[in-house]
């Protein structure tokens, strides 16, 4: 399958952004000046922020295994996306309890190519938008960098997952 054309916008707004995922793909402060490296735990304040994201991420990750167990012929293609999820949940995890994590029932996905891909861009975009709001409502400024990151990271799968206009399937 080919993939997208690299166009000089996407060149630059990557060139851009890598660095921030890079550095921002963890939410442990620095070591204290004591030498204990005991992460603090988020302002109580984020709690709830947290545990909704997680909730959105655990959502998002279900429909895009239901896809790939509908379409297998699309697990090349939403490969990367599970594991920015899975990347992303092991970043927030222990910052939620266990019993804080919600078991979504199994999403119901379109057996067809194109019905499955429309149900993993709707998750998507619902995961973009908590995501977001996440990172702008976070009280804690690492959280918030990390929530960027996913949110940027997201965007970027998003952009990946969309469909080219009509007219420009070639293109």
């Amino acid at each position: 399958m080919p993939g997208r054309s690299l166009t000089r916008r996407t060149a630059v707004g990557a060139a851009l952004v890598a660095p921030l995922v890079v550095t921002a793909c963890d939410i442990d402060p620095p070591s204290r000046d004591d030498g204990s490296a005991d992460a603090a735990p988020p302002p109580p304040e984020d709690s709830e922020l947290v545990t909704a994201v997680v909730a959105a991420l655990v959502r998002a990750r279900s429909v895009v295994e239901a896809a790939t167990l509908s379409v297998p012929d699309l697990t090349p293609l939403l490969e990367p996306v599970a594991t920015a999820h899975a990347a992303h949940l092991q970043v927030l995890e222990g910052a939620v309890a266990d019993a804080d994590v919600p078991t979504p029932p199994p999403p119901l996905v379109p057996a067809d190519r194109a019905g499955a891909l429309t149900a993993v861009r709707r998750s998507e975009q619902r995961l973009l938008r908590e995501v977001r709001r996440g990172s702008v409502d976070a009280a804690s400024g690492d959280l918030a960098r990390v929530l960027a990151s996913m949110a940027a990271s997201t965007a970027q799968h998003g952009a990946a997952l969309a469909e080219p206009p009509a007219g420009q399937e070639g293109s």
